[in-house]
């Protein structure tokens, strides 16, 4: 006998998590199947040695934002009054050879054009431009975002003309394309505006301007913030929201099959519970996938993959992430770091467009040429990491799985260690005594990636954000599917991290709301 429940959600990365919990607030009992022995997928935290490990946040966009998709999803949640939000005094500080002396790029239009034009004088109208374009892109896609009052529209609509012509001006540009616009061949200020592009993508030619006016301009606009005590904090409270609704969460239990009933509507799952060694099922009119569409279609009948798969087909993937976290002895503030987020951009860099060289890097064992590198201090900030361990700093670059393939262990294992001893090596060089404070090391690469978030090419952000080049046009968001009562509540679903999949999970449990209701 099948288990009876209103939703099944498969995966509990942030997109089923969103969609699970919300669905259960709306009084429907829900069942949470993971594969893995903890919660969260990326949004999870773990102790190695004496440090803790942040998995994968490092940190997100103020959610009291209007245009973040987050703030909603906290607001029914009631999400504000658990979680602690620790915000980060800056954006980042740039150490790159064209600039000269570190950048440091301010949280806030206002403190950004100030630091902008002093740095680059000569660029001081053109600097003007750009971040109006990326005010009033902001501005128009919150319009058109919905969540207002009809009084707020009107009181608006003088000013939308000027906000929607920001917006369809670039509809199908790339950001090289709308900073060449701007800045022209100046890649010094193009690197000082985008130096954190490893973290969205490694090819500013084929990364879509609206991903980046939402994304950057989220951070840009009203700041970051780091879920205290790490991100688990978030993914934990969201199981909790399902099993204080009569809900159930189950970890080490993996789906295999999504059944359909006779007329190919969503009827359940079948599942393997590795604790108790049984080959398990349940049954419920709605399901949230919270996995990549591939792997959707490889649990559905036969009969039902073409449809399922084909809106999908051919979508580029996302790139993959590096992430190495070193356990200091002692506070890196110590050292001389002293912002929060610290790009180190090499000198082979010459413009913004040569970080697509950085990710075919790790293809080898390290030489002449590093990676584009995200250093986080978390000490910076009250992160509430540090306990009684060691003090995490994080290391991150663009990475990509196929560096990784057909790599016996041994192999892959010399070659990881060989980077993380080069990493080491070049923090040292930037910061003296940081390789003696080194007391603990771990390292996921783009296969780890793969493997436990069992996403395709270990791609973290779902699809890749690429300009439109032909058809309709807007910020993607594909949660339903051709099977009826099944949802995609994943980054596959729109745009990937945090926030993007927060948002997709919302959208996934309001739309399958929309349709119980008629």
């Amino acid at each position: 006998m099948a288990d009876q429940f209103d939703a099944i959600v498969i995966g509990s990365g942030l997109g089923g998590l969103t969609a699970g919990a919300l669905y259960a607030r709306a009084r429907k009992r829900v069942l949470l199947l993971e594969r893995n022995a903890g919660f969260g997928g990326a949004a999870s935290t773990y102790r190695h040695g004496a440090m803790t490990v942040e998995a994968s946040l490092h940190e997100t966009a103020n959610p009291e934002l209007t245009l973040d998709q987050k703030g909603a999803v906290f607001e029914a949640l009631d999400l504000y009054d658990e979680i602690e939000l620790a915000p980060v005094p800056e954006f980042y500080e740039v150490r790159c050879p064209i600039l000269g002396d570190p950048f440091i790029l301010p949280h806030g239009f206002d403190a950004i054009e100030i630091a902008l034009k002093s740095r680059f004088p000569h660029q001081e109208k053109n600097i003007e431009r750009f971040l109006r374009q990326v005010r009033r892109t902001l501005k128009a896609l919150d319009y058109l975002g919905g969540g207002h009052s009809a009084l707020w529209r009107l009181a608006h609509s003088v000013e939308l003309p000027l906000e929607m012509w920001a917006v369809m001006r670039d509809i199908r540009s790339s950001l090289s394309d709308v900073l060449e616009r701007y800045f022209g061949d100046d890649e010094a200020i193009k690197i000082a505006l985008a130096a954190n592009l490893a973290y969205f993508t490694d090819d500013p030619d084929e990364f879509w301007w609206l991903a980046y006016a939402v994304a950057q301009g989220g951070y840009l606009q009203g700041g970051g913030v780091y879920i205290k005590g790490g991100s688990d904090q978030l993914s934990g409270r969201l199981v909790e929201i399902i099993k204080e609704e009569g809900g159930e969460a189950k970890s080490q239990c993996e789906a295999y099959e999504i059944e359909l009933d006779a007329d190919g509507g969503s009827k359940g799952v079948r599942y393997h519970s590795e604790i108790d060694e049984e080959k398990l099922a349940a049954e419920a009119p709605v399901i949230f996938a919270n996995a990549a569409p591939p792997v959707v279609a490889a649990m559905l009948p036969e009969r039902a993959r073409e449809s399922f798969i084909e809106p999908h087909r051919g979508r580029p993937l996302s790139i993959s992430l590096l992430a190495a976290t070193f356990g200091l002895n002692r506070p890196p503030s110590e050292l001389g770091i002293r912002c929060y987020s610290t790009m180190l951009v090499p000198e082979w860099v010459h413009t913004l467009s040569d970080y697509k060289k950085s990710a075919e890097l790790l293809a080898e064992a390290p030489g002449d040429r590093l990676p584009v590198l995200a250093v986080v201090d978390y000490d910076q900030i009250d992160s509430g990491l540090r306990g009684e361990g060691l003090y995490p700093v994080s290391v991150v670059c663009v990475d990509r799985v196929s560096n990784w393939e057909n790599l016996d262990a041994e192999t892959y294992d010399v070659r990881k260690d060989a980077w993380m001893t080069a990493f080491v090596q070049r923090l040292e060089e930037e910061w003296p005594g940081f390789a003696a404070a080194v007391d603990e090391s771990t390292v996921s690469t783009a296969r780890s990636m793969r493997d436990y978030l069992n996403t395709p090419g270990g791609a973290i952000y779902g699809f890749a954000m690429r300009p439109p080049r032909s058809g309709p046009v807007g910020m993607p968001r594909q949660v339903e599917t051709a099977i009826e009562g099944l949802w995609l509540a994943s980054a596959f679903g729109g745009g990937g991290g945090f926030t993007g999949s927060i948002g997709c999970g919302a959208a996934a449990a309001r739309a399958a709301l929309k349709v119980e209701a008629g």
